[in-house]
Order: C-alpha cells, then sequence, then structure tokens
C-alpha cells in the first residue's frame, strides 16, 4: 500500500467514526478542505461514493459501511504494532546475538552475565563462541567481540578489555630438550601450538565490541 492510500482511507475511516469532516480534521491535525479533498481523491479512484454529505450530516453510503467494516481491524492492528514497539523505549527488552572468541566468552562475557541478566530481565542472550573471523550483519548478529581496532566501514568499535599481552610458554622439560627460544624467529625452529587466524591484519593488543552502526 503506498503512504497516500492509507492516509486516504484513514481520513475516510475518521470522518466515517465522527460522522463530521470538522470534527475529524480536528482529530488529524489537518485542515477541513485538506479532508475532504483527501477522501474525494479516494472516491474518485475507487470510482464509488464512500460518503454522503449534506450541510448538517455526514454518513457512509453502503459501500462505505462495507469498506468501514474491513478497514476497522486492519487499522486497529496497525495501531496495536505501533503501541508494541512503546515497550523499546520504556526499558531495554528483546533478543540479543553475540559472537566472541573463546576467552572473551570466559574472561570478558562470563562473569559479567548474571549481573546483566538480573539488571535487564526482558533480555535474552544467545552467544555463539568460536574463533573465526564472523560476517556480524550477513550471519544476523546484534554485536561481536573481535581483536583489535581493524574494523568495516560500517561498523564501529568500544574497547572492553586492557591491553592483553601474549608471552610464549614451555616446560622446563621440553626447554632442557630443544633449548630456549631467544628471539621470535627461533620459534620456527620449536614445536608450536598454532593457531591461524583467518584475517592476519587484526591487532593482538585488545578486544573490542564491534557493532552495525
Amino acid at each position: 500500500m503506498r503512504g497516500t492510500q492509507f492516509a486516504e482511507l484513514s481520513a475516510f475511516v475518521a470522518v466515517a467514526e465522527e460522522a463530521s469532516f470538522t470534527k475529524a480534521a480536528k482529530r488529524l491535525g489537518l485542515s477541513t478542505a485538506t479532508l475532504s479533498g483527501t477522501v474525494r481523491s479516494l472516491e474518485e479512484q475507487l470510482g464509488v461514493r464512500l460518503l454522503n454529505r449534506t450541510t448538517r450530516s455526514v454518513a457512509p453510503t453502503a459501500a462505505g459501511e462495507r469498506m468501514l467494516a474491513q478497514l476497522r481491524p486492519l487499522l486497529d492492528g496497525f495501531d496495536a504494532a505501533l503501541e508494541s514497539i512503546n515497550a523499546f523505549r520504556d526499558k531495554p527488552t528483546g533478543h540479543l546475538r553475540l559472537t566472541a572468541p573463546a576467552p572473551v566468552a570466559k574472561l570478558v562475557l562470563a562473569p559479567m552475565l548474571a549481573r546483566f541478566l538480573e539488571q535487564y530481565p526482558e533480555i535474552t542472550i544467545e552467544i555463539s563462541v568460536e574463533n573465526r573471523f564472523i560476517d556480524i550483519v550477513a550471519e544476523r548478529y546484534d554485536a561481536g567481540f573481535r581483536r583489535g581496532n581493524v574494523i568495516a566501514r560500517d561498523m564501529f568499535a568500544v574497547r572492553v578489555t586492557n591491553d592483553a599481552h601474549h608471552h610464549v610458554v614451555a616446560s622446563p622439560n621440553y626447554l632442557a630438550r630443544r633449548g630456549r627460544p631467544l628471539k621470535p624467529f627461533d620459534l620456527q625452529a620449536h614445536n608450536c601450538i598454532r593457531l591461524r587466524l583467518r584475517s592476519a591484519t587484526m591487532s593482538m593488543n585488545d578486544f573490542r565490541l564491534r557493532f552495525q552502526s
């Protein structure tokens, strides 16, 4: 339905319910002349008279009564749909989908979940824990946690941790057998537990929460 059609149908319903162009115009915040022209335009499009008009009264025709009976439930449903959105204005509510790598899920999210859900009981949270770089928008997540500060142009980030320092560790027995590495290049000759990430350009300094702007 085009916007003009919705306005014309709403105008017709208002006039029929108020049985007056003057009262309906006041209800809709329009001038009487504008409202009269809107209803006349609707009648011309439909090719049928919807309202009988006299100098002292306005009443629906048979066609108008039938249309009114069909439109009232639809407009009531439309109003109810708009009213249902008010709940989102009054307090946070709804379903929140997050994606996070395992370290963030354990060290950042887990300690705060109970407090968050207690403060916002109307929110349900779904968390996907995996280390691959997910397209947040394409996979319909509301937000995601990622390392570093490289983000797409339509996203923005908020830092949620301090610098995450990385260390090379080994058991004493391993170092006794293989020797102690003195510089990063030496690690190529060692048996390391390696994790290959899909993006090699990501900074490893901190974690940031990313979401669509």
